[in-house]
C-alpha cells in the first residue's frame, strides 16, 4: 500500500462490512425498499469460502424464496433437499442396510436446498449490484469508529482499496464480516461460549458414491430398498456417534460436503491437522468408513474452527448494527446459520426505516436497548433448550430420536406454521423474543435435561446404544397443519418409552451390550470432567477400540 489518502471522505446512507450473504441480501432489500438511499458494499476477498454446512430449514427457505424471490436460482443452480436423516449404529452394524435409521420415507411438503454457499453468496451480491449497491472488492477494512466513540451522527470507516486509503463516512454502518466480527472483535465485546466446546473440521469430497445407487440401497424389494420414496442422497445425512456429528450435503457440482462437529468434553480426535481430525471421526464409523473409501478430499478446500460458538455484548447501537455470523453463532446442528441471517437482516431492516424516519431520539434509544436485551435472550434460549449438552444424546437411537420430532415439531409450532400463515413480519421475531415465550422455554429445557440424564445413565449401564441396530420408523414429515401435532405426539410417546425404561432399570439392571460402543470415543480428562454439566459429570464412556 502506497498510503495516499483520499482528499474527502464519501458519503454513504448505508455501508455494509461483507458482501457474502448476510451482506449481500441486507443490501439488495435496502436496494428494493428504500431505494432512495445509497449502499456501498465492502468486500475483502476476490472469491467467497465455503460454509459450515450448507442446507436451508423452513424458515432460511421462507427467506430465500419468498423475501428475496431466488426460486429461479435455487432451481437451477442449487439441489432439492429431501429432509433430515440420522443414522445410528452399535457394535453390531456394519453397513448401511444393518444401522438404525431415522427420515422421512415422502419427500417433504416444505421445500428445502442443499446450497453451495459460494455459489449463491456470489448471485445475491450480483444482483444488489444489478439493483443499484456499490461494491468496492477486493477492500480492506483498516479501521472502524462508531459515532458512540466519535460523538457525531456519522460512522468512519477507513478502507484500503488499492493502493489508497479512503476515508468513508456512513449514517447507518452494517457488520456483516462474519466471524471476522469486525467491529464486535475489536472493542472486546465476542466472547466465546465456553460451555458449549465444541470443533469442527468439514471438507468438499469427489468420489462419495450414490445414497441412492444400487451399490448401496440394493434392490426395491428390500426392506432398505423399499424403506424411502424420498432420496437419501438429497437428504442432510447425519451419522452419529457419543458426542459429535457427522454431515454428508451433496452439492450440485456434484461434490459432498462432509464435516465433523464434536464436544470437546466427551471425544477428542487424534491427529494435529484438520485433515487427521476429520479422516479419524470418518475412519472411526463403519458407516462413514464404508461411504469414503473410494472418495477423496478437493485439495486446498479443508476447513476448521478450534472453538465454533460465540456471542457477542451489543448487536445494535445508534447508525449500526451487527447481522449473520458477526452478531454470534451456536451450532451448525439443524442448520440455523441462514435462519439466523434471515431473523438479523430484518431487524436491520426494520431499524434503518425508522432511522431514516429521523425519530425522536429517546425513543430510539430504548428501541436500541430492547432490543439488545431481546437478541441475548434469542441467543440464550436457543442455546438452553437445543445445544446445551446436546451431544451426550447424539449416538442414542432412543434419547436423540425424541428429542429431534419434539425439537422439531415445536420448531415448526413456534416459527415456521407462523412465518408461513402471517408473513415475513414474523422475521422481526425470532424464538424467545415474545414475553410469553417462558413457557416454551422450560418445557424444552425441562425435556432436553431428562434426556441427557437418560443418555449418561444408559452410558454408565453399557446400553448406550442398544437401539442402534435395524430401527426404522415410518413417518411422512412434518407439515403446518397437522401432522407437526403427530409428530410432537410421536416424540413425546418415544421420550416416555425412555423414561419408563430408565425407572425400571433402578429395578432391573439391564444386560451391557456384549460389543459396546464402537467409533470415536474417549475419557474426558479429570479438568475437563470439572467444567461438564451436573447430568455428565461422573460419566466414563467407553475408549475407542483397537
Amino acid at each position: 500500500m502506497s498510503g495516499l489518502m483520499s482528499p474527502e471522505p464519501l458519503r454513504y446512507d448505508v455501508v455494509i462490512l461483507g458482501g457474502a450473504f448476510a451482506g449481500a441480501s441486507t443490501a439488495l432489500l435496502l436496494r428494493r425498499r428504500q431505494p432512495n438511499l445509497r449502499v456501498l458494499l465492502i468486500e475483502r476477498k476476490t472469491a467467497f469460502d465455503w460454509k459450515v454446512g450448507e442446507s436451508t430449514v423452513e424458515t432460511s427457505t421462507y427467506f430465500l424464496t419468498r423475501v428475496l424471490r431466488l426460486y429461479d436460482h435455487l432451481s437451477r443452480e442449487q439441489l432439492s433437499k429431501h429432509g433430515l436423516r440420522y443414522w445410528f449404529h452399535n457394535g453390531d452394524v456394519k453397513s448401511l442396510p444393518e444401522a438404525s435409521e431415522a427420515g422421512p420415507n415422502q419427500i417433504p411438503r416444505i421445500p428445502g436446498f442443499q446450497v453451495d454457499r459460494a455459489k449463491l453468496d456470489e448471485h445475491v451480491l450480483a444482483q444488489a449490484v444489478r439493483e443499484g449497491a456499490e461494491l468496492w472488492r477486493p477492500a480492506k477494512v483498516l479501521e472502524v469508529t462508531l459515532p458512540e466513540e466519535s460523538g457525531t451522527a456519522e460512522s468512519t470507516i477507513k478502507v484500503e482499496r488499492g493502493d489508497q486509503t479512503v476515508e468513508v463516512k456512513a449514517g447507518w454502518l452494517v457488520d456483516a464480516s462474519g466471524r471476522s466480527a469486525i467491529i464486535g472483535r475489536r472493542r472486546g465485546w465476542l466472547h466465546p461460549l465456553e460451555e458449549h466446546p465444541t470443533s469442527a473440521a468439514w471438507a468438499r469430497f469427489r468420489g462419495v458414491p450414490d445414497l441412492d445407487s444400487h451399490e448401496i440401497s440394493g434392490e426395491p424389494d428390500t426392506p432398505f430398498g423399499r424403506y424411502s420414496i424420498s432420496s437419501r442422497r438429497l437428504a442432510t445425512n447425519h451419522f452419529n456417534g457419543y458426542g459429535y456429528w457427522i454431515w454428508f450435503i451433496p452439492l450440485h457440482g456434484g461434490e459432498m460436503s462432509i464435516g465433523a462437529v464434536w464436544d470437546k468434553r466427551m471425544v477428542q480426535p487424534e491427529g494435529t491437522t484438520a485433515e487427521e481430525r476429520l479422516n479419524w471421526f470418518l475412519q472411526g464409523n463403519p458407516l462413514t468408513r464404508e461411504l469414503v473409501k473410494n472418495a477423496r478430499p478437493i485439495e486446498g478446500d479443508l476447513w476448521t474452527f478450534n472453538h465454533l460458538p460465540y456471542l457477542v455484548d451489543k448487536v445494535v447501537g445508534i447508525g449500526w448494527s451487527l447481522v449473520g455470523d458477526a452478531a454470534g453463532f451456536l451450532d451448525p446442528f439443524y442448520s440455523p446459520g441462514i435462519d439466523q441471517i434471515s431473523f438479523s437482516v430484518s431487524w436491520t431492516l426494520e431499524l434503518i426505516k425508522r432511522w431514516s424516519m429521523k425519530p425522536e431520539a429517546m425513543e430510539f434509544e430504548k428501541q436500541i436497548e430492547e432490543h439488545n436485551v431481546l437478541y441475548a435472550q434469542y441467543m440464550k434460549g436457543l442455546f438452553t433448550t437445543i445445544y446445551k449438552d446436546k451431544y451426550a444424546l447424539m449416538g442414542d437411537y432412543d434419547t436423540m430420536m425424541a428429542a429431534f420430532l419434539m425439537d422439531t415439531a415445536l420448531y415448526y409450532v413456534f416459527v415456521a406454521s407462523p412465518l408461513y400463515r402471517k408473513g415475513s413480519m414474523r422475521l422481526l421475531q425470532p424464538p424467545f423474543y415474545p414475553k410469553h415465550s417462558n413457557y416454551a422455554f422450560q418445557s424444552i429445557r425441562f425435556y432436553q435435561s431428562r434426556l441427557v440424564s437418560i443418555a449418561q445413565r444408559k452410558l454408565k449401564l453399557g446400553i448406550y446404544g442398544n437401539r442402534n441396530a435395524g430401527r426404522r420408523p415410518t413417518y411422512a414429515g412434518f407439515t403446518l397443519k397437522w401432522g407437526t401435532t403427530y409428530m410432537l405426539f410421536f416424540g413425546v410417546m418415544r421420550w416416555m418409552r425412555a423414561e419408563w425404561e430408565n425407572a425400571w432399570s433402578y429395578l432391573w439392571k439391564p444386560r451391557p451390550l456384549k460389543q459396546g460402543m464402537p467409533g470415536p470415543m474417549r475419557i474426558p480428562a479429570p479438568e475437563e470432567a470439572a467444567k461438564l454439566s451436573p447430568e455428565l459429570v461422573d460419566v466414563v464412556p467407553p475408549t475407542r477400540p483397537s
